[in-house]
């Protein structure tokens, strides 16, 4: 091989080595730049956002530069809020409720056989009566009975419901529920007790937001709720 051909091929084999270095290096100088591009992107989605659809209401969503969220809700006798992260992707952001909420729920206990006893009674595990709890009670001829309690319990006319077949029971505020049991012919002194476990925590798991001029369109349980962001003092 001559002098010419062994320099040539040493320069082919140095650019053979070299090229993946260099590829890595282009790589490398163009990470900063979508880096930054995925940052900003970020940032536009961090602040306070609120509803202004009512001022009878309190709704607000907080994104976090850290990742997290924090949303409320109070209206009337209704108060919600919840927790957790939010992730973009697609130009939306989409969250995940942290830790996942565990729903209330309805337990039915021993029975009250004092005399006097209310036909229906519905507490929290401290005993302290509910009030508010719909209830459809069904009865073996085929009646209906719906109502709902009050704290010191609820009671059956005489003769209106003579065999108990099934009691439904929902607390519609906050959504919890319904409950389906059994009576099996049972009658006074019916006793169910109400755990909160994580009452008033919604699971936000799954809703998305996409970002409009001045805020942010929510999709909160199949509705979709305009929000404008806050401005910085």
């Amino acid at each position: 091989m001559g002098a010419k051909a062994r320099i040539l091929l040493a320069t082919l084999l140095a650019m053979s080595v070299a090229a993946p270095a260099d590829a890595g290096l282009a790589q490398d100088i163009a990470a900063p730049a979508q880096t930054d591009s995925g940052a900003e992107a970020r940032a536009s989605w961090v602040g306070e956002y609120r509803d202004r659809s009512s001022f009878e209401m309190f709704h607000g969503l907080r994104l976090n530069a850290d990742g997290s969220y924090e949303w409320a809700l109070s209206v009337g006798a209704l108060d919600r809020r919840s927790v957790g992260t939010w992730q973009i992707g697609d130009g939306e952001v989409v969250l995940t409720t942290s830790p996942k909420p565990v729903a209330p729920l309805f337990e039915q206990v021993d029975s009250n056989a004092e005399q006097g006893a209310p036909f229906l009674f519905v507490s929290w595990p401290n005993g302290e009566g509910i009030q508010g709890i719909d209830f459809t009670l069904q009865c073996a001829d085929g009646k209906r009975i719906s109502h709902y309690t009050q704290s010191d319990g609820w009671n059956l006319v005489p003769g209106e419901c003579e065999v108990p077949v099934s009691i439904l029971l929902e607390e519609p505020i906050h959504d919890i529920g319904p409950a389906y049991f059994d009576l099996d012919g049972h009658k006074p002194g019916l006793r169910f007790v109400l755990t909160p476990n994580d009452f008033g925590v919604e699971d936000l798991t799954g809703s998305v937001l996409r970002q409009t001029d001045d805020g942010l369109l929510f999709g909160l349980r199949g509705d979709i709720v305009e929000m404008r962001k806050v401005p910085l003092n």
